[in-house]
């Protein structure tokens, strides 16, 4: 329970009241700014995310201290990245200033990623993510928006209690004094099997009770109507994001890398 990150956190703020579809669209556009490799851009989003924390009202520290390890993950993407980098060794070392530069870079965007997809599950329940994308290709003929909603919503919730399991089955080994085992795998096997079983078994209860509930896919659901007046953010959003990338065009052509 004390797990924060990528969980819905209920708080009455503004993000958590704009409509969870232009929710949806400004999280695409703005992550389609990381593919555009310029400094400018990941300060850009850099700054973006730290004003969406403040706006949103999240716990910053608590949820740090649970993406640890994810840090951990970018590390190794970073280490392996100077050490397999090709370029000209420096201080006498098998790495590279352009390993190191990539490595910075390529850690930098994945930690905006992750910081993104904290933010949306914590402003936005699953149910809306559904009823966005049931919205999105409700136009669209012989595609089921109304399956892939469900899916994905599925997927937002079982992704965190994937996670969660992970918590516990850690502090259940805690308890019982396994940090003392030297031997990794001994660790790796005492976690993943634990972890994979209960996810199969999760998965089925869910199975079990959409079943049981009847759900059916030819339900109609209502969707409420898109307010104009939460298109306005959205519009800004993207007014500011063709003002930079014009800004950057003109005054700063060269990338810093490839």
């Amino acid at each position: 329970m004390a797990r924060l990150a990528l969980h819905y956190i209920p708080t009455n703020s503004l993000l958590h009241r704009w409509d969870p579809r232009c929710k949806f669209f400004s999280l695409i556009l703005i992550t389609s700014t990381l593919l555009y490799l310029n400094i400018l851009w990941l300060i850009l989003n850099s700054i973006l995310i730290g004003v969406t924390f403040f706006l949103a009202r999240l716990p910053f520290r608590r949820i740090l201290r649970d993406l640890r390890g994810f840090m951990v993950i970018i590390f190794f993407i970073f280490f392996f990245q100077i050490i397999f980098s090709k370029g000209d060794g420096i201080w006498g070392l098998p790495i590279s200033k352009e390993g190191i530069l990539i490595g910075l870079f390529t850690s930098w965007r994945l930690f905006l990623l992750i910081g993104y997809a904290v933010i949306f599950t914590s402003i936005t329940r699953p149910r809306e993510v559904r009823d966005a994308i049931i919205w999105l290709f409700k136009p669209i003929p012989f595609i089921s928006g109304k399956r892939i909603g469900l899916m994905v919503s599925l997927s937002m919730r079982f992704f965190s209690r994937v996670l969660d399991q992970a918590e516990e089955i850690r502090l259940a080994g805690k308890s019982r004094f396994s940090e003392f085992s030297k031997n990794p795998f001994r660790k790796i096997k005492f976690l993943a099997f634990p972890i994979l079983r209960r996810s199969f078994l999760e998965v089925e209860e869910v199975s079990f009770a959409l079943a049981s509930r009847g759900y059916n896919e030819n339900y109609p659901i209502d969707l409420p109507k898109l307010p104009i007046i939460h298109l306005v953010p959205f519009f800004l959003l993207l007014i500011c994001i063709i003002f930079f990338y014009v800004f950057t065009k003109k005054f700063f052509a060269y990338k810093v890398f490839i």
